[in-house]
């Protein structure tokens, strides 16, 4: 197939494979693009050795942190490749150095679910955790102010929640957080490559994005962001390889030996990579996000967010005619649309599952994705199906 021409209006079906059915659950897994497939691809024929194609790791490796740091405005030395999201975030706990200390920590319920389990055992180290209860649906900032003073060391949000899609104001929230001395971290895997994200302009100290749901690549990578600043006020969380800025060893073949315990000499870099890489990353993953992270600089990510307004706007209307609630704020310009449904898994899943459509489902809501690939037609299946729910039979 010839290459996809980025500059072509959205919809870009033709970018992926013709998907089964109807897919609206990219915020659990994105599809991978033709683009990606084939780059992958070609990475496994090259680590076969048997032909003369030659593709240089580190090359890549540097490729896709420069990208990335441009899509997030970033330094690239304030990016460090990690496996996931909540790797960064249970990096960053740890680096902050909370336990053992009269640490305070302040969180709210619509942060990443897989996340209570960190301040879980924070509280059991005897860390004081404040977790902020949503209303409706949305954070009240009032709830925040109230909650964040001198003793507070460390913010932990999710920039856009995986439940409902709610967006934190995190320029608010950063300013907030620095104006009583703490730092703040971001889960923003449903924000970078989704929404329009800029670490100078929300001025969070530290977040992360897994690869395979807005980033479009396949699991098992992730980056996280170090503002530079904020590196001196941290513990390295563990030692590698990839630390080191220059290593000079005095036991091998060339080396000059010392007749001391002396075996080595080194430093340690400055940067996100110096305080958080170790050493290996999934080069396959890599060379996927080489090809989608060009693909969202290319479309733009403001492009994709104005795309799909319609199709929410369509969808959250006529889902909530049909007597269904939004879980999802007024307002939002996030791909996410949830909605209360109550034995959502049980009672939708053979249905969408005949229809051919894909939708994520839940005991008590199911929730929407609209991504680049999907259009109004998507949208109208759908809609057909949940109004045969509401006729009578």
């Amino acid at each position: 197939m010839d290459q996809f021409d980025n500059s072509r209006p959205l919809p870009h079906k033709e970018a992926f494979f013709p998907i089964k059915g109807i897919y609206f659950n990219a915020g659990v897994q994105h599809p991978v693009s033709r683009a990606s497939v084939a780059a992958a691809q070609e990475y496994l024929t090259y680590k076969g050795f048997h032909t003369d194609l030659d593709i240089d790791p580190l090359k890549l490796r540097d490729d896709v942190v420069r990208k990335y740091a441009r899509l997030v405005n970033a330094a690239p030395d304030e990016i460090a490749i990690i496996g996931s999201t909540t790797v960064g975030e249970n990096l960053i706990v740890a680096a902050v150095d909370l336990v053992g200390k009269s640490a305070r920590v302040v969180t709210d319920d619509l942060h990443y679910f897989g996340s209570y389990q960190i301040f879980g055992e924070l509280k059991k180290q005897g860390v004081e955790v404040i977790t902020i209860r949503n209303r409706n649906g949305t954070i009240d900032y009032k709830d925040y102010e109230a909650a964040i003073n001198d003793q507070t060391d460390l913010i932990c949000v999710s920039g856009v929640s995986t439940f409902n899609g709610h967006q934190h104001d995190l320029k608010r929230l950063s300013a907030l957080a620095h104006k009583h001395g703490a730092l703040i971290y971001a889960d923003v895997i449903h924000q970078v490559g989704a929404t329009p994200f800029d670490v100078r302009d929300c001025n969070v100290d530290f977040c992360a994005a897994g690869s395979f749901k807005w980033l479009m690549a396949d699991q098992g990578c992730g980056f996280l962001y170090v503002k530079k600043e904020s590196l001196k006020t941290l513990k390295r969380p563990w030692y590698g390889k990839r630390q080191v800025r220059n290593l000079v060893t005095h036991v091998f073949p060339g080396d000059v030996i010392t007749a001391d315990n002396n075996v080595y000499e080194y430093d340690l870099a400055e940067t996100a990579e110096g305080y958080f890489s170790i050493w290996s990353e999934p080069r396959i993953v890599l060379t996927q996000l080489n090809q989608s992270l060009a693909y969202l600089l290319d479309v733009g990510v403001e492009r994709i967010t104005a795309y799909r307004q319609p199709i929410l706007a369509y969808l959250r209307q006529e889902i909530e005619r049909l007597g269904y609630q939004c879980l999802t704020p007024e307002g939002s310009i996030t791909p996410l649309l949830s909605f209360e449904f109550a034995d959502a898994k049980g009672k939708l899943g053979p249905i969408f599952a005949k229809a051919g459509i894909k939708v994520s489902l839940y005991k008590g809501h199911f929730r929407l994705a609209v991504s680049v690939y999907n259009d109004m037609d998507d949208a109208k299946a759908l809609i057909t199906v949940l109004k045969s729910l509401t006729q009578p039979e």
